[in-house]
């Protein structure tokens, strides 16, 4: 097997993987032991990550189309009996293959430009060469994935700080299962306990989000802020956080 087949079966099965998983997460059956296992899937290789959240992209667009005309257009079909001429036939199966072969195009691996998995006994600094700083907690482990336009912090346990330089080319997430942050140009910490996640922002600003797609909750938080979310009750209340700025030397 080719190198190219090879990745394309890959692909292929992250994405069926994926489909499993967002459907039985959101099933409101999902146990326990279901959940963890949802989680070691999705760090035991990036094209998982990737593919589930190609899977949830598509269904927050779906959010977009107004209920009340997604309803007129199932009755008004409901009623009609379409008979399809042989070159609407033809048209028709050409906008599905055109379909099918921009959907490969667009949902297809990026290329990482650097993975690294980072553990601490004690705190340790990372300062890259682009200004970003990230100091992880005691006892904290992380997975960085670099892409063009962007940088990806899944936080698998303890707490992380990161400075972003000004004027920062890249984005920079952080992540797990059930929140997120994002931003370009801010000094924020997130903490992650069990099913518990704290953000708290130092300079800048940055954008809060959790939930599932139907009921997705964002807020965006501004020094001297925080917010607690919690894995089974969403995203609490935006606080204030009495916190010291550290200035940079």
């Amino acid at each position: 097997m080719t190198t190219y087949q090879g990745d394309l079966l890959e692909h292929t099965q992250a994405h069926a993987q994926a489909a499993y998983w967002f459907t039985r997460l959101n099933s409101g059956e999902a146990t326990a032991a279901e959940l963890r296992e949802f989680e070691d899937w999705r760090r035991d290789n990036p094209e998982n990550e990737r593919s589930y959240r190609y899977i949830c992209y598509f269904c927050d667009a779906s959010l977009d189309a107004p209920e009340h005309e997604i309803r007129r257009l199932l009755a008004s079909s409901a009623d009609k009996v379409i008979v399809l001429k042989p070159y609407h036939r033809v048209l028709l199966s050409a906008l599905l293959l055109l379909a099918l072969v921009l959907t490969v195009f667009f949902s297809w691996p990026e290329r990482v430009l650097r993975q690294a998995h980072l553990v601490s006994g004690e705190q340790a600094l990372e300062q890259r060469a682009d200004g970003l700083v990230l100091l992880l907690g005691p006892d904290s482990a992380l997975e960085l994935r670099e892409y063009e336009d962007r940088l990806n912090v899944q936080l698998l346990r303890g707490q992380l700080t990161l400075q972003l330089a000004d004027q920062a080319q890249k984005s920079v997430t952080v992540f797990t299962s059930f929140a997120q942050a994002r931003s370009n140009q801010a000094q924020f910490s997130a903490w992650l306990d069990n099913n518990q996640m704290k953000f708290t922002v130092m300079a800048g600003s940055i954008e809060v989000s959790s939930g599932t797609w139907w009921r997705r909750q964002t807020r965006v938080l501004i020094p001297g802020q925080h917010v607690f979310v919690d894995r089974w009750s969403g995203m609490k209340r935006v606080q204030p956080a009495p916190i010291a700025l550290n200035k940079a030397d």
